[in-house]
């Protein structure tokens, strides 16, 4: 083991606990990592492994047989694990907490601002250690497990697992699943690849610089257009996707590449990634299977970004917006179709900018933007706004004088009721994020310069309001929710705003 290893590489790495993930690359800032040092909460991707000689190291996998096993059942019963790539590090976490007596919410939230999760919005997380850290609470049952996996996969776009080994971060992530002995390939910021025998190995080979938080402004890179009558106006940002797994894939030479969402949908946003590609072709040149891994920074450089846009709506929700593309930008087609199948009335025009690739696949990219926008036309502070997407979801959201947000929603049959509420949280969550906070700097060439996972503007635990959930009663076929809930939620929160011009308000 080199000198100057972490506490991350020496227990996934060389004692092969993956149940540890590497989120930010490692920067202490997304607490995938988070493992108990002589029982206090540590981010192991930034300990020197030689600080914690002759201490107590305990892993997600290790905690305390009965408290484990109280808290598998509590995210179980509360849908506070979905692709469960974050889950392990809050596991740990938590149980460092319940050393220090029953927690209250807010004790809990400020513990879990060390965190980022991107599916739940922390709010089934909150519930799941409020019940699993009081003795005296009674935990719910577990969720059925087929039903959950079937609305996971309905809301993903892509065959989702659920039950306790998801909680433990066993979801089949590729970096996770490699064969033994794979050469690692890990991208770098020249655009190639460095092999070696490890990511701590790769990572030291290359020399890999971390990335940082950027000081400069947000950009809108598209003009509004002009149209006579407009009641709306709205120009957005580039937005980083911020899915917590970066992008891996694994293959064997002449083989099939993993997948690189595993049990992550990831948004959309890595069904077109390149790395399965990268992956193929390094195996078949070295002759031996690859785990071909993006850092972080990598992801940011490389992965396709959310499309910018702006619009201009009349009273009557005709107009035109107009969305960016870049050079090297996924085919826009089908977004394009699917805007004008909701809204024949608005004309779009694509507009060349300068910046990162764009994506076609992010979950409801523009047409969530233009319900949006179309359902804020003539709302008022405090009104319910409703959206129905393409899909056939409707969504009613109403954001209250308290900052609580309430939803209802008829998704169809719910298939399992738990998992169809952590959803439509998670998509509170990324709604509210849309529109109050995220986006990432892009300068005038095209670089973009927010390369932490904090950076990104993803609301945290403590800053998420609450959501109440009403699930409609429907004997229609089940429905996917999140781009009507998503898009209810934006119109909502920009509405209480006062509904400025730009994307983000902060």
């Amino acid at each position: 083991m080199a000198a100057d290893a972490t506490l991350l590489d020496a227990l996934r790495e060389d004692l092969g606990l993956t149940s540890l993930k590497d989120g930010c690359s490692p920067q202490g800032q997304c607490g995938c990592c988070t493992v108990l040092v002589d029982g206090v909460a540590r981010v192991a991707c930034v300990t020197p492994v030689r600080r914690v000689a002759g201490r107590s190291v305990t892993t997600a996998s290790s905690i305390d047989e009965p408290l484990l096993d109280r808290l598998v059942a509590a995210f179980e019963a509360t849908g506070a694990s979905q692709c469960g790539f974050c889950t392990p590090g809050i596991l740990s976490r938590l149980a460092g907490l319940s050393r220090r007596g029953v927690p209250d919410e807010s004790k809990v939230r400020t513990a879990l601002g060390a965190h980022l999760c991107r599916c739940t919005g922390f709010q089934p997380i909150v519930e799941a250690a409020l019940l699993a850290l009081d003795p005296a609470a009674q935990l719910p049952p577990r969720r059925d497990a087929d039903g959950a996996a079937a609305r996971a996969t309905l809301e993903s776009g892509t065959p989702q697992r659920a039950g306790d080994v998801v909680v433990l971060g066993q979801g089949g992530f590729a970096a996770d699943t490699a064969p033994e002995g794979s050469t690692v390939a890990l991208a770098t910021a020249a655009g190639g690849y460095e092999l070696a025998a490890t990511q701590a190995a790769a990572r030291l080979a290359s020399a890999k610089v971390q990335g940082r938080n950027s000081t400069m402004p947000l950009r809108h890179p598209i003009e509004p257009p002009a149209v006579e009558g407009a009641v709306v106006v709205l120009a957005t940002t580039f937005v980083e996707p911020a899915y917590v797994e970066p992008d891996a894939s694994w293959c064997a030479p002449g083989g099939e590449p993993s997948l690189p969402f595993a049990n992550a949908g990831a948004f959309g946003a890595k069904r077109n990634s390149p790395i399965r590609e990268d992956a193929r072709r390094l195996a078949d040149e070295l002759g031996t299977p690859v785990l071909a891994v993006w850092p972080r920074e990598e992801v940011v450089r490389r992965g396709a970004k959310r499309p910018p846009l702006a619009l201009a709506l009349r009273p009557d929700g005709a107009g035109v917006v107009r969305v960016g593309r870049t050079p090297d930008s996924d085919d826009l087609t089908a977004v394009l179709e699917q805007v004008a199948a909701i809204a024949p009335d608005v004309t779009v025009e694509l507009v060349d900018v300068t910046g990162p690739r764009i994506g076609a696949t992010h979950r409801g990219a523009v047409v969530a933007e233009l319900l949006a926008a179309r359902a804020s036309i003539g709302s008022q502070p405090g009104e319910e706004v409703e959206v129905v997407a393409p899909g056939g979801g409707r969504a009613v959201v109403r954001l209250d004088a308290a900052g609580i947000v309430h939803v209802a929603v008829d998704a169809g049959e719910p298939l399992c009721a738990i998992t169809l509420r952590s959803y439509v949280i998670g998509a509170v969550h990324h709604g509210l994020g849309l529109v109050r906070s995220e986006g990432i700097a892009v300068d005038d060439e095209g670089q973009v310069h927010d390369l932490t996972i904090r950076s990104f503007g993803i609301i945290g635990a403590q800053a998420m309001p609450s959501v109440e959930v009403e699930i409609i009663e429907s004997d229609r076929p089940s429905v996917p929710i999140g781009v009507a809930v998503m898009a209810a939620t934006m119109a909502a929160a920009w509405t209480e705003a006062g509904q400025p011009p730009t994307w983000p308000l902060s």
